[in-house]
């Protein structure tokens, strides 16, 4: 008898999470072990359950939910983690790839929209909504061709392309057959340069120029 994938829904609406869990535990199989309403909920039931999957609104409070992602991918690093928001940005997509999330979607997005994400990622995919896979086509384009202006070098915008589109520094280090200890000096150098602190800030400057 095959076990069913775990899944975690943390969102402060019990409606939204009785709404997703219905749909998912119907159309992709999964077994819901929790649903959370806050930040440290969420952390306590993905520590005692160790989940596949969480899907996690950006909006938790107790803690807020960019501190919640980074806390959770700590605690358990296998757990695959979809982030959906009503402020679904192009600058919030790259802050939650950026801090180890495989997924991002609208928070308004259909059930099928729920579906497609979660069996994309169950395949081993990162999922964003195709409007976002543009952005960020565009986003690259601006940062090889603005990448002078911080004076950043090949290198470090090879980092930056692949952070921005989600990888992990040891993910990073194996696509550019560098240490992982060089790819946080190549960040800590585009930080330094772009006077950013985070992929969010850096985001939101390329998509206006």
């Amino acid at each position: 008898m095959s076990v069913l994938p775990k899944m975690i829904i943390a969102d402060s609406h019990e409606i939204v999470r009785e709404g997703i869990s219905s749909r998912l535990r119907e159309d992709c199989g999964l077994e819901i072990v929790a649903g959370t309403s806050d930040g440290y909920s969420t952390i306590k039931a993905c520590r005692q359950s160790n989940p596949d999957i969480l899907l996690m609104d950006l909006s938790l409070t107790r803690p807020k939910g960019s501190e919640t992602l980074t806390k959770i991918r700590e605690s358990n690093p296998k757990t695959d983690i979809i982030v959906i928001s009503s402020d679904a940005t192009i600058a919030n997509a790259f802050l939650v790839l950026s801090q180890g999330a495989v997924g991002f979607m609208p928070k308004q997005a259909s059930g099928q929209d729920f579906v497609n994400a979660i069996n994309a990622v169950r395949r081993g995919y990162t999922y964003l909504p195709m409007k976002f896979v543009s952005e960020f086509v565009r986003s690259r384009r601006n940062i090889n061709r603005t990448g002078n202006i911080f004076g950043l070098s090949p290198r470090e915008i090879e980092v930056l392309e692949f952070c921005a589109l989600g990888q992990s520094t040891k993910e990073v280090a194996e696509q550019l057959h560098i240490s992982t200890r060089t790819v946080e000096t190549h960040r800590n150098s585009i930080y330094k340069k772009s006077a950013c602190k985070n992929l969010s800030e850096l985001s939101k400057i390329l998509k206006g120029t």
